[in-house]
C-alpha cells in the first residue's frame, strides 16, 4: 500500500468507524466474501465486515506499531475529533516543525507496511448493488468492475 492511499485511508477512518459502530459487531460466521463466487451475499454483511476490517486494522498499526511519538503526530492530524496541521501540532507539543513532519512522515511509511494486508478493492468506497443483482450475468459484473 502506498503512502497516499494510507493517508486517504487515514482521513476517512472517522468514516469506517463511525459505520463501524452503528451497524453493529459482525458475527462469528461473517468473513469477507468472495465478490464473483458470493455476490448474492447481504450486501449489509459486506460492508459491516469490510468496515470492521479496515478500523480494526487501522487501530491495530496505530496503537501496535508506530512509536508515542508518531502516534500522537497520526492522531492529532488524522484521527482526533478536531484535526491539526502539521505546523498547528508543532506550535502545540512545542517541537520544532521540522521534526513533526519527520515523524510523520516516519510513521505513514510504517503505516504503509502494516495496512498492506488491505486490498484495494476493499479500501473503496463505491456503488456495488449491482453486486446483488440476481440477473446480472458474470460478464456484465466483469464489465462493471473494470
Amino acid at each position: 500500500m502506498d503512502n497516499n492511499q494510507v493517508t486517504e485511508l487515514l482521513k476517512d477512518y472517522r468514516s469506517y468507524e463511525y459505520a463501524v459502530n452503528n451497524c453493529g459487531p459482525i458475527q462469528d460466521d461473517e468473513v469477507l466474501p468472495y465478490i464473483i463466487s458470493e455476490r448474492m451475499r447481504d450486501k449489509n454483511t459486506w460492508d459491516k465486515v469490510r468496515y470492521n476490517r479496515i478500523v480494526n486494522l487501522i487501530d491495530g498499526a496505530v496503537n501496535n506499531v508506530l512509536n508515542d511519538d508518531q502516534r500522537s503526530v497520526i492522531m492529532k492530524k488524522y484521527l482526533d475529533r478536531n484535526t491539526m496541521t502539521l505546523a498547528q501540532i508543532a506550535a502545540a507539543t512545542q517541537r520544532d516543525a521540522s521534526r513533526v513532519s519527520r515523524l510523520h512522515t516516519e510513521a505513514i511509511r510504517k503505516l504503509s507496511i502494516a495496512l498492506e494486508p488491505l486490498s484495494e478493492k476493499e479500501t473503496e468506497i463505491n456503488n456495488l448493488d449491482y453486486m446483488f443483482d440476481r440477473n446480472i450475468s458474470l460478464h456484465e459484473i466483469h464489465t462493471k468492475s473494470a
